[in-house]
């Protein structure tokens, strides 16, 4: 809950300088970083009225934009931010804004973590950007569940419930818990978030663990959202913005079992499942092992195979904290 308190925010503020370079650079992505944090549902307002123009007409619709005097003060400045962001958003190499998709058990690892994580920077087969991918959580114990700006974006045409997204750690719980008014965060314990979690999963929702580099290029956030209301999922699967990497999984259909029902390609939250001669046919290029069309098969016909780990692993905490310390 929003509450201020000045010698927090004193602390916080120190905490967040603290993560970037006493240089130039470091300067700009740490007023860049204070505008994202504090004024999240503004900069996800800009975003989806930026790429609005260039989705299907059937989607397109008005966003609610967050009012009130900080809001107005801070606008064009938000607009710059946003828009430096976005003329990045089209490669892989320069996208600066962009997030992992987790099975559930890989988001229930990060949920579950104990102690504080340092993989240092992913490796390129498993978050293939050049720009933001360290797997750094200082304090994981430190959980907020926040509503989701996307689907608050979207007003009454947003999804429900709203509070389904999550901030892991510091200082990134408490920057938005004392500042952003317009969340609506709370604390959680591991299981709260982790019933919020497989509640979002049963819904066919995506987990998408997010790195940005106003983030001081770390995961920071867990979202669970779906393709209707998610605006990285949009700009993904309408305009071809390299906004999410697979979960290292692909879909696989036992075609002696299918039933040709659809609710595979219904429920595909990335467009990769069309119906041919009435069965599924799988496009691997756009699927990213969300796990979907797998919890919605009622035939049992769909499992999730692993890929060559060479081209695209898991984020799988476990396995990478083990290989770090065989190192």
């Amino acid at each position: 809950m929003y509450n201020y308190d000045p010698e927090v925010r004193k602390k916080s503020q120190r905490a967040l300088q603290k993560m970037f370079p006493r240089n130039e650079e470091g300067f700009a992505r740490l007023m860049h970083s204070m505008l994202y944090m504090q004024y999240i549902p503004l900069y996800i307002y800009y975003m989806k009225t930026g790429t609005n123009a260039m989705m299907p007409p059937e989607i397109q619709r008005e966003y609610r934009k967050p009012v009130g005097i900080e809001n107005e003060v801070v606008e064009e400045l938000v607009k710059v931010a946003v828009n430096e962001c976005g003329r990045n958003a089209g490669d892989i190499a320069t996208n600066t804004y962009h997030a992992k998709v987790l099975r559930l058990e890989d988001a229930e690892q990060i949920i579950n973590l104990e102690e504080d994580l340092d993989l240092g920077t992913l490796d390129k087969n498993i978050l293939p950007y050049e720009i933001a991918r360290d797997a750094i959580i200082d304090c994981p114990d430190r959980i907020a569940v926040i509503d989701c700006v996307c689907r608050n974006s979207n007003g009454e045409q947003g999804c429900y419930p709203r509070d389904v997204c999550f901030l892991i750690g510091e200082p990134w719980v408490t920057w938005a818990m004392d500042r952003d008014r317009y969340l609506n965060g709370r604390l959680v314990s591991k299981e709260e978030a982790l019933k919020i979690m497989r509640e979002c999963h049963e819904r066919g929702n995506v987990h998408a663990g997010f790195f940005k580099d106003v983030a001081a290029g770390r995961l920071y956030s867990i979202c669970n959202c779906c393709p209707c209301c998610c605006t990285a999922l949009q700009a993904q699967n309408y305009i071809g913005a390299p906004m999410l990497i697979g979960s290292g999984f692909k879909a696989k259909v036992d075609m002696d079992k299918c039933k040709g029902c659809g609710i595979c390609a219904k429920k595909c939250n990335f467009l990769a499942i069309t119906m041919e001669d009435g069965k599924p046919v799988i496009n691997e290029e756009l699927c990213c092992g969300c796990e979907a069309c797998q919890t919605f098969c009622k035939s049992d016909a769909i499992s999730l195979e692993a890929m060559d780990p060479s081209v695209l692993a898991p984020l799988d905490i476990k396995a990478l904290k083990a290989a770090k310390a065989g190192k």
